[in-house]
């Protein structure tokens, strides 16, 4: 038997007049049908705006709320928001769902409301109807959710449907309690209605779409605008526009019947059941009908605190020798102004990278932490870290905040700051200039986080808040101890100072922004990053970034000088001049200026008689040479010329001329490399592989086969460079299994001494290393020869395999893509390498015979 559920059809009804239709019972209205599926004819509207008589609108809403009041538990309004009861655990019980979740999508909506029964989260209504329109209702509406948010993750989720079923605990129950469409006959049953006025929330429109598809007539009622609604519900509730729109005022005259919910500020500023409920942001909810008595307060103290003109102003200056201007005094600062409400010109800088000199560098550091040290009090040093005291007491003052708080919004960051002030928690520094700029810069800051941070709730906002708090009781007393800002005495006067150096995390950062508010100078020191303070919005209206040229990963700060040369002026002068004319885009070039520079070939694809031409030209002139971004590019050849000419007096020529270029190695017969090794050996190599299969440098240097260490630190940088480079191409034919990998790190680190002089005297823009090789029988390369052949070719070698048989040789080894084959017009079988030294004999011959003697 196919199980179908039983639950509510609520469909939208049209209005000519709202505020009348509202009251007729569901059971008169057309479209009612009764039944174990009943559909329910109800009203969504939104009426917004005022009439031109606004006197008259008011008294109409006043008039609507009394006779809505008359329907008893079936009426439920509410003022501004819709509050959260932080007594119904819904966390809790539903935390094994939550971690269980990985990702969400509404295939997976009817799952979780599967577990969301199974855990008991649910409250019993009084029929099944009504439980499983609760849970028909709620798919609906955690849907649409996702239809309409851009991005969804496991804590977008979860808030929602947290904070859904604390509402969902608190007001249906008995929003529905004795309701029954199933068995109607002659009787009128009234559907319930809920009433909202004020400006709304996003969640709060989902809520009462999920009311209104339990089948609840709903009004929302707003004088200035439709903005929230307008973007979340197009189609489900209808609008009705009145002529005027007006701001939201208080409805002072609304009764205060039970199962309401009375939220506005101006409520929360003029009534009260007592004085802890108000600075917890509790809801004003009689009890048994009878309102509850109250007290007027006359202003709520955080208000008057943030209002207030009394307190340090601070203003942002610029600097470009932060490491100097910081030591400036406050007196000599323009714009500063002592007294009681001072104004006060402070730095905040990121001091980002290292200098080229590094021990220069330091030594700068030391030196500005010195100096500072001798002011005493006003100055504070951290490094890497800020660290965090106990915080029992702070804790045990704030622990009715916290325990009233699952989810946090922007709206209830000035609730917060009061609750935290009636709570006294804020330094008490007596001094009510300095007090209040606590408070001020703290509420500014808490601001900033909640721009900032992702996904923002009750835990996150005590943990940020209880850090910063415990920071401001550690350290504003010796701080601000000395600072003078009222001018009592004579002399300069100097504000703390603050330098952090190292790795910082995000609420640290917070806590810098929070100190320079109050009139710290601060700066941030980190040789390698600055990712904490850029990522967070609105940073550069709080301080300034001052990028040196480098970046360095992060050391110890210096704890003494150290020792260093002093450049002379007509040093630095040369230095400079050379910067300039010796530049990576300006085309001339000092000996060896790239030697740390990193070099990639671009391989030529050429005709033969290009390769002639190209083949003694300087790097810096091929087409492809380029400076960029701390690479080399180099321009060179990888050729395989197969066959010899008609006419082989012209192949001898040409091969005399190729031999005959500088920087070149001559290799007449293969295979030519010679490597004795045992396959132990081989396999000791594999210590010198990281996790993630490269060579680790430090394992390298450190093995017993490595034999390049009296090269150039940078020459041997480069050829473990290429080795990781070669290690990840597919430039053989053979696949590259274990051993293979083994053999390619042990055949460069056995590479011939006149290869690793090439190398070791390769000046990347001139002159090419060059190698050519000569093959004329049926060997063929062996796998080291094809390793050191690529190997020369990532090391930006011109390469030249000299084939008058016209056999394969290096097609069996290297991927053809990775070369030229240059095929002459004629095979020869038996050419041997003595026609080239013949040939040889008889140039040099003429030339002695035509010039005399050769020179």
């Amino acid at each position: 038997m196919i199980n179908v559920k039983k639950t509510i059809n609520s469909s939208t009804k049209e209005s000519n007049n709202i505020l009348h239709d509202i009251f007729i019972p569901v059971t008169k209205r057309n479209g009612f049908i009764r039944g174990k599926c009943p559909v329910i004819p109800s009203y969504f509207y939104r009426y917004i705006g005022v009439k031109e008589d606004e006197k008259e609108y008011y008294d109409e809403l006043y008039k609507l709320d009394q006779r809505l009041s008359n329907f008893g538990n079936l009426y439920l309004k509410f003022i501004s928001r819709i509050p959260l009861d932080a007594s119904i655990d819904v966390l809790n019980k539903t935390q094994s769902i939550w971690n269980s979740l990985s990702s969400f999508d509404d295939s997976q909506v009817h799952n979780l409301i599967n577990s969301f029964k199974k855990v008991g989260v649910f409250p019993e209504l009084n029929i099944e109807l009504l439980n499983s329109s609760l849970e028909e209702s709620l798919s609906y509406v955690i849907k649409l959710y996702l239809k309409n948010s851009s991005t969804i993750n496991k804590t977008n989720i979860k808030n929602f449907c947290c904070k859904f079923l604390q509402w969902i605990n608190k007001f249906l129950p008995n929003l529905v309690k004795g309701l029954d469409y199933r068995h109607v006959i002659d009787n009128e049953i009234n559907n319930p209605k809920v009433l909202y006025y004020g400006d709304i929330k996003k969640h709060e429109i989902y809520f009462l779409i999920f009311l209104s598809k339990m089948g609840c007539d709903i009004l929302y009622l707003n004088t200035f605008s439709d903005e929230g609604f307008i973007k979340i519900d197009e189609n489900i509730s209808k609008v009705f526009t009145l002529p005027k729109m007006v701001e939201i005022k208080e409805l002072p005259s609304l009764s205060k019947q039970q199962n309401t919910v009375d939220y506005s500020r101006s409520n929360l500023n003029t009534h009260q059941n007592t004085a802890n409920e108000i600075n917890r942001g509790v809801n004003l909810v009689g009890s048994n009908g009878k309102d509850t008595e109250v007290k007027v307060i006359k202003k709520r103290e955080v208000e008057k605190i943030l209002n207030s003109p009394s307190g340090i102003i601070t203003s942002l200056k610029k600097s470009k020798d932060i490491l100097a201007d910081i030591k400036n005094p406050l007196n000599s600062r323009i714009g500063f102004k002592s007294g009681t409400n001072p104004i006060i010109p402070i730095y905040f800088c990121r001091y980002i990278g290292i200098k080229e000199n590094e021990d220069l560098y330091y030594n700068e550091l030391f030196r500005l932490d010195k100096y500072l040290s001798s002011i005493g009090k006003l100055y504070l040093n951290f490094r890497n870290l800020i660290p965090l005291g106990a915080s029992s007491d702070l804790s045990k003052k704030s622990q009715h905040i916290w325990s009233n708080m699952t989810f946090f919004e922007a709206s209830q960051k000035e609730l917060l700051i009061n609750d935290l002030i009636q709570a006294e928690v804020f330094p008490k520094l007596n001094n009510k200039t300095l007090e209040f700029s606590v408070i001020k810069a703290f509420n500014e800051i808490l601001g900033l986080f909640l721009i900032n941070e992702a996904n923002v709730n009750g835990a996150k906002i005590k943990n940020f808040s209880l850090k910063l708090l415990i920071w401001l009781h550690e350290y504003i007393f010796k701080l601000f101890d000395k600072f003078d800002y009222e001018r009592n005495t004579e002399g300069d006067i100097y504000n703390p100072k603050i330098v952090y150096y190292g790795d910082i995390k995000r609420h640290e950062a917070y806590f810098l922004l929070l100190l320079s508010k109050l009139g710290c100078d601060v700066i941030y020191i980190n040789t390698n990053s600055d990712s904490v303070f850029s990522s967070i919005n609105q940073v550069l209206e709080y301080s300034q970034v001052f990028e040196l040229p480098n970046k360095s990963q992060l050391k110890q700060f210096p704890k003494e000088e150290i020792y260093i040369r002093q450049e002379t002026t007509a040093y630095q002068a040369s230095e400079e001049i050379s910067k300039v004319l010796y530049s990576d885009e300006v085309g001339m070039y000092k000996p060896w200026q790239f030697e740390n520079y990193n070099i990639k070939p671009v391989t030529l694809k050429t005709t033969f008689d290009e390769l002639k031409i190209l083949w003694n030209e300087s790097a810096n002139v091929r087409t492809g040479f380029k400076v960029e971004n701390g690479a080399v590019y180099v321009p060179n050849l990888f050729a395989k010329i197969s066959g010899v000419h008609e006419n082989l007096n012209l192949y001898c020529e040409e091969f005399q001329t190729f031999k005959s270029s500088e920087n070149t190695i001559f290799i007449p017969k293969i295979p030519f490399t010679k490597i004795n090794y045992s396959k132990n050996d081989l396999h000791t190599l594999i210590t010198v592989f990281n996790r993630e299969g490269k060579i680790d440098k430090e394992k390298l240097l450190s093995n017993r086969f490595y034999k390049h260490s009296y090269l150039k630190t940078s020459v041997q940088d480069t050829i473990i460079e290429k080795i990781n480079w070669l290690l990840k191409m597919e430039m053989f034919e053979k696949s590259s299994n274990k051993e293979f990998i083994l053999k390619i790190v042990m055949t460069i680190l056995n590479l011939d001494k006149e290869i690793l002089e090439l190398i070791q005297t390769f000046d990347y823009p001139n002159k090419i290393p060059k190698l050519i090789i000569f093959d004329n029988d049926e060997n063929v390369f062996s796998e080291e020869d094809a390793i050191v052949l690529a190997f020369l070719n990532l090391m930006c070698f011109d390469i030249l395999i000299f084939t008058p048989t016209g056999y394969n040789n290096i097609e069996r080894r290297i991927i053809e893509k990775y070369y030229d084959i240059h095929k002459l017009e004629k095979i020869k079988l038996d050419f041997e390498i003595s026609l080239l030294e013949s040939s040889k004999a008889k140039i040099n011959s003429l030339f002695k015979g035509l010039f005399g003697k050769k020179r």
